[in-house]
C-alpha cells in the first residue's frame, strides 16, 4: 500500500465513525475535508460518492425529503460506478448495489407518504473482504 492509499483509507476510517452511529451530516463533513484535497479523479468520485450517500440520509433522516434523498442517492451510485473494488478499504460494489436498492425503496415510501427509514435499507459501507453477518451490524445507525 502507497502512502496515499494509507492517507485515503483514514480519510475513509474517520467518517465511517460517525456514519455507522447515524451521525450523517458529520460522516458527510469528514470525507468532504478530503475530497476538497483529493487531486486524483477516480478517488475524488469515491469520496464524492460516500458524501453523497451521507448527505441523502441525513436529507431524509433529519429533512424529511424523500425526494432529495433519492436525487442525491442517483448521484452516488453514478460517481461510485467507475471506482474499483476496495478503494478506501471499502467493499464499494456491495455500497454501490444498497445504494441503488435504497433509492428505489425510499421512492416507494415517499409514495406512501413515509419518510421513516427502516435501517435495513442504509447503504453498508463494509471493509473490502469482510461480508461476515457480525459486520452487517455494525453498518447501520443506532435506532
Amino acid at each position: 500500500m502507497n502512502p496515499s492509499d494509507a492517507e485515503l483509507e483514514a480519510i475513509v476510517q474517520r467518517g465511517l465513525f460517525a456514519y455507522r452511529a447515524g451521525l450523517f451530516y458529520e460522516a458527510h463533513e469528514l470525507w468532504e475535508d478530503g475530497w476538497r484535497a483529493e487531486p486524483d479523479p477516480v478517488r475524488k468520485a469515491f469520496l464524492q460518492g460516500l458524501i453523497l450517500v451521507a448527505a441523502a440520509l441525513h436529507k431524509l433522516t433529519r429533512m424529511r425529503s424523500p425526494s432529495g434523498a433519492v436525487r442525491l442517492l442517483d448521484k452516488a451510485h453514478a460517481r461510485l460506478a467507475g471506482v474499483p473494488e476496495g478503494m478506501g478499504g471499502l467493499a464499494v460494489g456491495l455500497l454501490s448495489g444498497d445504494v441503488a436498492r435504497a433509492a428505489r425503496a425510499i421512492e416507494r415510501l415517499a409514495r406512501e407518504g413515509k419518510t421513516d427509514l427502516d435501517a435495513s435499507l442504509v447503504p453498508r459501507m463494509e471493509i473490502a473482504g469482510e461480508r461476515a453477518a457480525s459486520s452487517l451490524a455494525g453498518a447501520r445507525p443506532r435506532p
